[in-house]
């Protein structure tokens, strides 16, 4: 399936707290997204831009509203139908630790999406491996150190190319940018 166009009807995103009650992240929020367009959505901290970006990627499903990907909506989706879609989907988030496997190594990382969601045989990942490495400016003597003993930065840049990996359809990225440094930043 290509895909081609996201639409966003009338979506709430409600926490409840029993201590200091309802909190409303998200409030009828419409949007279209079509095959080929490029979105930046912005706004202060705490405006509901990290949950729309979750709830995009299904890791939450919205209070109320639907999100259609080619017609289906996706709030309905089980984790057997996510997984099927997977790689054509990837976020990058702006804290990497939540993605990544601190007790394996950058390479290893990487791989697991490849080998979860792609065909590729061992020879073909790891070149493919190095080329993301290219991609995301880093050190081919990092992929062998475990994500724990990273720095911010670069742990980041192992998200990105593992969110990469899969060449995805549609790509979210919240503030992917914001663990990096200047330069790199702005590579």
């Amino acid at each position: 399936m290509e895909m081609g166009e996201i639409v966003i009807q009338n979506v709430n995103q409600v926490y409840h707290n029993a201590n200091q009650g309802d909190f409303n992240a998200l409030s009828g929020i419409n949007l279209r997204l079509s095959k080929g367009e490029n979105i930046a959505i912005e706004g202060e901290s705490g405006s509901g831009k990290s949950t729309l970006a979750r709830l995009l990627i299904g890791l939450e499903k919205p209070t109320s509203g639907k999100i259609l990907l080619d017609g289906e909506d996706i709030t309905c989706w089980n984790y057997r139908t996510w997984k099927q879609h997977r790689k054509k989907i990837q976020a990058v988030f702006q804290d990497s630790s939540g993605t990544l496997n601190p007790a394996r190594s950058a390479y290893a990382n990487v791989e697991e999406a490849l080998v979860n969601l792609t065909d590729k045989k061992r020879a073909e990942r790891k070149k493919h491996i190095l080329d993301l490495m290219d991609a995301v400016h880093m050190d081919y003597r990092l992929l062998e150190t475990p994500v724990r003993q990273l720095s911010g930065g670069e742990q980041q840049r192992v998200s990105i190319a593992r969110a990469l990996a899969k060449n995805p359809k549609l790509l979210l990225c919240d503030e992917p940018t914001g663990a990096l440094d200047y330069k790199t930043g702005k590579q």
